[in-house]
């Protein structure tokens, strides 16, 4: 079997693109992945055809993404970094749909799964609101849709434009997500300057309404998109105790040593779990793999489309393993994604939960983009493991036909 072309398409998923690649075989198999990158849409589906240049993919065998990982990774010098590691996964991610087509196996089948029974855990987003009367609703629209995991891009920095439909879709500004549409709070602040405390009293405010009215059945995240100074987050694990479960990304993301001390005054003091590791980019992007050998966090969430596809999924998870720390995989993204990361869940030993949008809006994209939608249907906060060969899926050439690229720009001033 030989790769004959790889083809590579920006598709407009709403608020972002999805880097969609394809490769063709001369046996009639394709491989095909999801990556997204955001704001470096382009610099990474360059990253794609350069990368596929610069080691001769076409006319080798895709059924060895192995040997084609290491040399990508190896044979190229700039290969560090999320838009070349993303680049590397889309390609691994397309060879191992290849590979499980050819044997007629899932892809977590090849890496020794399931070790789920039948279906995955996944947790879905709201939007802060304008307000905790109406961040209390978004839960409640979340959770009349199945969902006991329920995730929030931080309220008051985040998510407080006008709600545009009354189950929790994104907010709408200009086509940006809720976790980049304004809140109150300067778009331009950052981990070096003081927080208000009178802004993370505010906050603190919008959980403990939703604990009230929603109680212990429902899981809280708080997504801080790294946006904190150490001293502010150890504020906000002592005045989210017993009101959230898991605080993802407080602080940025290369501070190790500062997430491993917000770890234990969280300990100290009862607080959530720290969640972090989105931005991991192979396993020998050691400065954020320390944050696994130093049990930095509670939580790693490596995405698949980011940090080397299923090859160094298996190998990250494997590490935080090693050191008692679970896996809940990064994935804001499209339905090919979800997919991907049903399967990487399959054989992961320490696999959590698989994050996901789910709302309308994705279900339509769904049914736009997949050959089978309903493959990433949740049913009461879950998803049916895929039984097909491969990724067990494939696409819709109308849908992505009909879903042209557009330029995002999410500002933050």
């Amino acid at each position: 079997m030989k790769i004959e072309s790889v083809d590579v398409r920006l598709i407009d998923a709403d608020f972002r693109n999805l880097i969609i690649t394809q490769v063709h075989t001369d046996t009639g198999l394709t491989g095909i992945s999801e990556v997204v990158t955001k704001r470096f849409d382009d610099a990474t589906w360059r990253a794609i055809e350069n990368l596929v240049e610069n080691i001769g993919l076409i006319g080798k065998d895709p059924r060895q993404p192995a040997l084609h990982f290491e040399r990508m990774y190896r044979d190229n010098q700039w290969t560090i970094g999320t838009v070349a590691v993303s680049a590397i996964s889309a390609l691994d991610i397309a060879m191992w749909d290849i590979k499980g087509q050819e044997v007629g196996k899932p892809v977590y089948e090849l890496f020794g799964g399931p070790t789920f029974e039948g279906r995955v855990p996944v947790y879905c987003h709201v939007p802060g609101g304008g307000s905790r009367e109406e961040f209390a609703d978004n839960i409640a629209g979340a959770i009349e849709r199945g969902y006991r995991v329920i995730k929030t891009t931080i309220p008051v920095y985040y998510g407080q434009q006008q709600r545009v439909s009354a189950d929790g879709i994104e907010y709408d500004i200009s086509g940006a997500a809720y976790s980049g549409t304004k809140g109150h709070v300067d778009g331009s602040h950052n981990e070096h300057q003081w927080t208000d405390p009178a802004v993370i009293a505010e906050l603190i405010d919008f959980y403990a309404h939703a604990k009230q009215v929603h109680g212990d059945g429902v899981e809280l995240w708080v997504d801080c998109h790294a946006r904190l100074s150490g001293a502010t987050a150890v504020q906000l694990v002592h005045g989210l105790k017993g009101l959230v479960d898991v605080i993802e990304e407080p602080l940025p993301p290369e501070d190790i040593p500062g997430l491993l001390k917000l770890k234990e005054a969280s300990y100290a003091s009862g607080g959530p779990r720290i969640a972090g590791g989105e931005r991991t980019a192979t396993v020998y992007d050691r400065n954020m793999v320390s944050m696994l050998t130093t049990q930095a966090v509670d939580v790693f969430q490596p995405d698949i489309g980011n940090c080397g596809g299923f090859s160094q999924l298996k190998e990250l998870c494997t590490v935080a393993a090693m050191n008692n720390i679970a896996v809940a995989p990064h994935n804001p993204n499209g339905p090919l994604s979800v997919v991907q990361g049903l399967q990487g869940m399959a054989f992961l030993r320490n696999g959590y939960i698989l994050e996901t949008v789910g709302n309308a809006n994705e279900e339509k994209l769904a049914n736009d983009l997949l050959s089978n939608p309903e493959i990433v249907r949740s049913r009461d906060g879950f998803i049916d493991l895929p039984t097909g060969p491969g990724l067990g899926t494939g696409l819709n050439p109308e849908g992505l036909a009909a879903r042209p690229f557009k330029r995002y720009y999410q500002t933050t001033r």
